[in-house]
């Protein structure tokens, strides 16, 4: 597995591929692995996963193999999770991709209560995934096909490795406890400032609400970037650190992605801050979140663009 894809990312891309052609041979494997260069961008956290899901693939040259019948695309939802140190939420975002290679991304504020309780959704995944998934399913109305996870300490590494992601900022910011230090204006980031500008908190106008938008944005600029030229590099760095459900056949995901991803953002609404025992943190209207996922899986976002704060 490790030859054939060395040797895709050494092959000249002078013609496109059929990449039934490419995931033929990488189904005649004797090892069923997952292999990084296909999964790395679904497990980053980002809605760009299908960007890099056929870089490998489509940078082999054509061969004479008769090409793999596959199933036609059908959509699929894709629970995207950034954890913590100690498996806390650290974001959260769901994602509906369209057999035609689109996507339309909600982010979900780590800060929703569970229900009734005081517990809050960003603590879910410490049960496993199923409590989290499960939960999600019951909040947005909508399936959870596939789940992918990466820790979020990696960010600074991914975006190291595609050489930077650009971003925009409103004002500059330096806020101690994220160690975020930028100025205002359009600039690449990477290593710890890429990792700041997605975990601070503190300090912006509407907390963890701004903080989603960043997540957006970053999203949004790691999906330019990744290219057949980085896609090794991208794997590398976060080796290790990737987890998908055992049930994903990530090749036949990655099989319906020719280039960048469209991808069509937004936030889940979630109201006024109020606080339980002492508490704050967000409780959604169920109705009014069904709805919105409803919509906004219909096509109904927008694309990131310009400035956040």
């Amino acid at each position: 597995m490790n030859d054939l894809i060395r040797s895709a990312i050494a092959a000249e891309a002078e013609e496109r591929v059929d990449s039934r052609i490419v995931l033929a041979e990488l189904h005649k494997a004797k090892k069923r692995r997952k292999p990084l260069g296909l999964i790395i961008g679904v497990a980053s956290l980002t809605a760009a996963a299908a960007a890099a899901a056929v870089i490998i693939p489509t940078a082999v040259k054509k061969t004479d193999a008769a090409p793999a019948t596959l199933p036609p695309a059908q959509a699929e939802n894709v629970l995207l999770i950034g954890t913590d140190d100690v498996n806390n939420t650290d974001a959260l975002v769901f994602a509906r991709f369209e057999p035609d290679g689109t996507a339309s991304v909600i982010s979900l504020p780590r800060d929703i209560y569970v229900g009734s309780s005081r517990d809050k959704i960003n603590s879910l995944y410490l049960g496993g995934p199923r409590r989290l998934t499960e939960e999600i399913q019951h909040l947005t109305g909508a399936k959870v096909d596939h789940f992918a996870a990466i820790k979020m300490s990696e960010f600074g590494r991914i975006a190291t490795a595609v050489g930077g992601v650009e971003v925009c900022l409103n004002a500059a910011v330096k806020e101690r406890y994220s160690g975020v230090d930028l100025p205002a204006g359009r600039q690449t980031i990477s290593g710890d400032q890429a990792l700041g500008f997605l975990r601070q908190r503190m300090g912006l106008p509407n907390g963890d609400l701004d903080r989603t938008k960043r997540h957006q944005a970053f999203l949004s600029g790691l999906a330019a970037k990744i290219t057949k030229d980085n896609a090794a590099a991208l794997a590398r760095a976060v080796s290790g650190s990737i987890q998908v459900d055992e049930g994903w056949d990530v090749l036949a995901f990655a099989a319906r992605f020719q280039g960048p991803v469209k991808i069509r953002t937004a936030t889940l609404p979630v109201g006024e801050t109020i606080k339980r025992d002492g508490v704050f943190g967000f409780a959604p209207d169920p109705a009014q979140a069904k709805q919105f996922v409803e919509d906004q899986f219909g096509g109904k976002g927008t694309e990131q663009n310009g400035c956040v704060n």
